[in-house]
């Protein structure tokens, strides 16, 4: 059977995560070759299935844990005869995507893993961790869908990808600069985080590292991967979705509190990195309420 697309999650939903329990209480787990554009992470709860991965086919047991790229060709088959509980976690990479550039090696880490051909993490290695609570905590919020649960579910995914980097399970790739280099800019990083609600000229970033106009834009793209504007607006942003997920305000105070005075603009840059406008995100909010 040629495999297909599927697209449960795309990037239109305002909170691009699915999380389910998937048995064969009632009928047997048939999930025929497919592939899709979110990352897939699954986790043994009990039992064992057969999974095929690409040109990989083996077998997953109680424990054990199995990350599914994007583009992967992937499918699950169990018995109904042989017990097999699986935890099925699903999601875009933006929301795992840090406004923080010392994250981000973390991050890359994970969503490169293919060229590690890391995909079937056995049991053993997580022995002394608290993956499964991760896992469960992942569930609870996804379900009960209380205040703030996003953060919460961010949280937790952030907890997992860490056991599998501790546990060296995940291989960090040289790809954030030497730290010298971002020693740098380091002093003008932390500025932003505590004062991204403020103007900041690209002149006046150039001056808080020593450095000219032209040199700083050259040299702050190279360090963190994108230019002076779009960092301040995905710092800018990202706080702007926590306080939308946490609080009551409108829009438009939230805009204004995270550096934005026209709320067209703040609407345009918002839609911009996260591919929605934060009106949608506000909207999903209140139905969970």
């Amino acid at each position: 059977m040629e495999a297909y697309k599927e697209d449960l999650i795309t990037i239109n939903d305002p909170f691009p995560v699915e999380v389910f329990i998937q048995n064969n209480e009632k009928a047997p787990i048939i999930v025929e070759p497919h592939w899709h554009d979110c990352i897939e992470v699954l986790y043994i709860l009990e039992g064992q299935a057969r999974q095929q991965v690409n040109e990989q086919t083996f077998y997953v047991e109680t424990g054990d844990v199995l990350v599914i790229s994007k583009g992967d060709i992937h499918g699950t088959w169990c018995e109904r005869n042989d017990v097999c509980k699986i935890l099925v976690l699903k999601f875009l990479p933006d929301v795992i995507k840090s406004a923080s550039i010392y994250d981000s090696k973390y991050i890359h880490a994970f969503l490169q893993n293919k060229k590690s051909g890391m995909h079937y993490l056995k049991k053993d290695a997580f022995k002394k961790s608290n993956i499964r609570e991760c896992f469960m905590g992942v569930l609870q919020e996804y379900e009960n869908k209380e205040l703030a649960h996003e953060i919460f579910i961010k949280g937790y995914i952030h907890q997992i990808i860490a056991i599998l980097i501790r546990n060296g399970t995940l291989t960090i790739y040289p790809q954030l600069p030497q730290e010298d280099e971002l020693q740098l800019i380091n002093p003008l990083i932390v500025y932003i985080e505590r004062h991204y609600d403020e103007r900041i000229t690209l002149q006046q970033a150039a001056n808080m590292v020593n450095m000219s106009y032209y040199h700083f834009s050259r040299y702050f793209k190279k360090v963190t991967g994108r230019n002076f504007k779009e960092y301040v607006d995905f710092v800018r942003v990202s706080e702007a979705e926590r306080r939308l997920i946490s609080s009551n305000k409108l829009i438009s105070e939230i805009a204004y509190e995270v550096g934005y005075n026209n709320l067209s603009s703040f609407n345009r840059v918002y839609k911009r990195i996260r591919g929605y406008p934060p009106s949608k995100l506000n909207r999903a909010k209140t139905d969970h309420m």
